[in-house]
């Protein structure tokens, strides 16, 4: 039997006969990208053949349209000496059900669709964003005092002619209130407790050991507190050191500096990255995870279409946002750029600093950034119960790239026994990673996960 050139995809459905549930796949379809289903055709791509009068197939274009209000194209043709039926249909504006229900197609299966996904279909048939809809409160829910600090944030950026005498006003002229409603931007942004209205819109910070939890508080309010308050815990779970200087002999001349094992900078970045390009239709707190030796920051929302993770470690990418009345206010208080540019910040935040190169990976429905710790500090090795010797070694690899059993003999002042005993000790640990064979045997730093940028 022939076989037919193509394989069932996100944009082709075969089927032996017409079945009704052909109407599912054309339903999915049309909520995609549009697609066609092949009738005469089986699973594995062999062509049966198949053919009907002008009669039935009319007959089969107003059941499409009568179920599904779709309207197909539909022709017979012949594919290697066998008639097929061939139903074409484009995507459609409207969301078409089959049965009572949604589906979208995704690889060669039909997919229902969430709640949080037609939320999502809606807006952008609407040509909306989340963010610019309105809510059921009205200006008497605004807390003047987050007004009053993002302006006095604002000052630098925010143009005058969008700044009115009344804090109302000013919120009217930045399409934050809209026919005497606050916008769902307005209520996150200036509202004391947005939570009532939008209860998945906090953050969850977390101290994790392995799969112990350690510490966990769920943080909520406005998102300027959010963000403040992540901070403050994030001091608390990081053990931020003080550096303690004395200048003069005076109160004035002491000096206290905190001492982040992150960049403090880029874990707001990542910080307000989540809350700008989260999407808020998913019930699902923003997730900060705490580790000895790694902390993520997760958001929920996949990437948005045509912008690739790659992307993220350029210098400049282009920048989509999925909540642009948000981005705006963070914009005018001077705590992000218009361009996306806070990705690349993050990197050579965490680079400048002598850290591993963040990741940034899609995980789960959303968007994880993960920061490293430098796993090769004396700090930290000490953890491995690791002897001076073994120490003095990984730092001199730090440095020189790799060591030599010879070299770790010089260095430490060891018998060649006890040298092979101890690097075989730090490949065990997982610290080293030995290369080549006999004379060219050599030791190297073993990889740190994250610290590439992906290819793809």
């Amino acid at each position: 039997m022939p076989k037919i050139n193509i394989q069932e995809d996100e944009h082709h459905e075969f089927k032996e006969k017409w079945v009704d549930r052909a109407l599912e796949d054309i339903a999915a379809f049309s909520n995609h990208k549009g697609g066609e289903v092949y009738i005469g055709v089986r699973d594995d791509g062999e062509i049966l053949g198949f053919t009907c009068s002008d009669k039935e197939n009319q007959r089969i274009v107003n059941q499409i349209i009568t179920l599904l209000t779709v309207r197909p194209s539909i022709r017979s043709e012949k594919i290697k000496g066998k008639s097929i039926l061939r139903i074409s249909v484009t995507p459609q504006q409207g969301l078409i059900s089959y049965k009572g229900r949604y589906y979208t197609r995704v690889g060669s299966t039909n997919q229902q669709l969430s709640p949080e996904q037609m939320a999502q279909r809606v807006l952008q048939m609407s040509w909306k964003t989340w963010d610019t809809t309105s809510t059921s409160w009205d200006f008497n829910s605004i807390d003047k005092d987050q007004v009053e600090r993002f302006l006095s944030l604002a000052k630098n950026r925010l143009p005058l002619s969008n700044i009115d005498n009344n804090l109302v006003g000013t919120l009217q002229k930045l399409s934050l209130i809209r026919d005497h409603k606050l916008t769902a931007a307005a209520a996150l942004l200036f509202t004391e407790k947005p939570q009532s209205l939008f209860s998945g819109a906090q953050i969850q910070v977390g101290r994790f050991q392995g799969n112990t939890i350690l510490d966990s508080q769920i943080i909520g309010g406005s998102l300027w507190s959010q963000v403040d308050n992540s901070i403050i815990q994030l001091r608390k779970m990081l053990g931020v050191r003080f550096d303690i200087r004395v200048e003069t002999a005076t109160l004035e001349g002491f000096q206290r500096k905190e001492i982040w094992a992150y960049p403090l900078e880029a874990i707001r970045e990542a910080l307000l990255n989540a809350i700008i390009h989260r999407d808020y239709t998913v019930l699902g707190n923003i997730e900060v995870r705490v580790y000895d030796d790694r902390m993520s920051i997760w958001s929920p929302g996949k990437l948005a279409p045509n912008i690739s993770l790659k992307q993220f470690y350029e210098p400049v990418h282009p920048s989509i946002r999925r909540n642009p009345l948000i981005a705006e206010v963070f914009y005018f208080a001077n705590l992000i750029e218009r361009w996306g540019t806070g990705t690349t910040r993050i990197v050579q935040l965490c680079v400048d600093k002598g850290l591993p190169t963040p990741m940034f990976e899609e995980y789960s429905g959303g968007i994880r950034t993960t920061l490293f710790l430098d796993p090769f500090t004396i700090d930290h090795l000490e953890k491995f119960d690791l002897n001076k010797q073994q120490i003095s070694a990984v730092l001199y690899v730090k440095k020189h790239g790799h060591i030599t059993t010879k070299e770790y003999q010089k260095l430490s002042s060891q018998a060649d026994e006890t040298a092979r005993r101890h690097t075989k000790e730090l490949v065990k640990k997982g610290i080293f990673a030995q290369r080549g064979k006999g004379r060219g045997s050599h030791y190297i730093l073993a990889s740190v996960s994250g610290r590439d940028v992906p290819s793809s």
